[in-house]
């Protein structure tokens, strides 16, 4: 979104949340164009930008803003082009802010920009990421509509359902907050089913991890119908491996493990979710990933 402020004497600095990032001197006023704040997506928790441009009702103006390239059922570990198109007869300036998020809303999967009218952040209240738009991004004295390409890898199995959760600014650039249409949107997207793997490799079970969430550590157990090699690992949000728990033999029966919030190299780790993953030695997962949320 496209945000102005005045400063007047007095005013404090957090008077002035809802801005972002570049300043142009416009008449007296400050543009910050650059891109809004982080938590301005009207995700759960998470306001919009009516807040400063509210010359008008959320969603009134004759326009749309809609979400494509995110399909209804995604798999893990593959990228897509998600594309935010926003239409409105009366704007000539633009602006968007999405994020992407789990049941507990964590921002899943790693998103990067297409090209100079994105970028991303992580920040705000939640720590979320995000992707928006550049100063360039703004397309000014482009008519009637824009779109925005932005990439996204999903998360390792067992994110489950997502949400992409977006708003977008249509303004009139006229370079103050007045006269602009604030429009929300929202799109679900299901983690795609993962087949059972046949035969021996399906006869194992990675139990919750418990307690859940936890901090500083969390008891990671499963049971095993054979004898067999077997990988324990943790993952992050993104897919990237954060520690082998255990790797090697075992008898059939129970085993239990620990796992204190540690990366290979003995680094505590930040708060977030965090996947485990049970393994043959092959590399083939026995079970489905289990999901675990670090408090700190």
């Amino acid at each position: 979104m496209i945000h102005i402020r005045r400063i007047a004497r007095g005013h404090s600095i957090g008077a002035l949340a809802g801005a972002a990032f570049l300043l142009v001197s416009v008449g007296g006023a400050l543009a910050f164009s650059g891109g809004p704040l982080d938590g301005l997506t009207n995700a759960p928790g998470e306001g919009n930008c009516t807040g400063c441009h509210g010359s008008f009702a959320l969603n009134s103006g004759a326009g749309s803003l809609t979400i494509s390239g995110l399909p209804a059922s995604y798999t893990s570990n593959t990228s897509y082009v998600v594309r935010i198109s926003l239409a409105d007869p009366q704007a000539a300036r633009w602006g968007f802010e999405f994020t992407i998020l789990d049941s507990e809303g964590a921002s899943v999967g790693q998103l990067s920009p297409t090209d100079g009218n994105t970028q991303t952040s992580t920040g705000g209240a939640f720590s979320r990421t995000y992707a928006k738009h550049t100063t360039a991004g703004n397309q000014i004295n482009t008519p009637n509509g824009v779109f925005w390409d932005v990439n996204w890898l999903s998360p390792a199995a067992g994110a489950g359902d997502l949400t992409l959760y977006v708003a977008g600014n249509a303004a009139n650039a006229n370079f103050n907050t007045a006269g602009d249409f604030i429009y929300t949107n929202s799109r679900p997207s299901s983690e795609a089913t993962v087949s059972a793997v046949p035969g021996p490799v399906a006869s194992a079970y990675l139990r919750p991890a418990f307690p859940n969430p936890f901090n500083p550590r969390t008891a990671l157990s499963f049971s095993l119908a054979l004898a067999r090699s077997v990988r324990l690992s943790v993952y992050d949000v993104q897919g990237r491996l954060v520690t082998t728990v255990f790797q090697g033999e075992l008898a059939a029966g129970t085993h239990r493990y620990s796992w204190a919030g540690q990366d290979s190299r003995g680094q505590l780790q930040p708060s977030g979710v965090y996947f485990a993953r049970l393994q043959d030695g092959h590399g083939r997962d026995l079970n489905r990933p289990i999901k675990m949320t670090l408090t700190k």
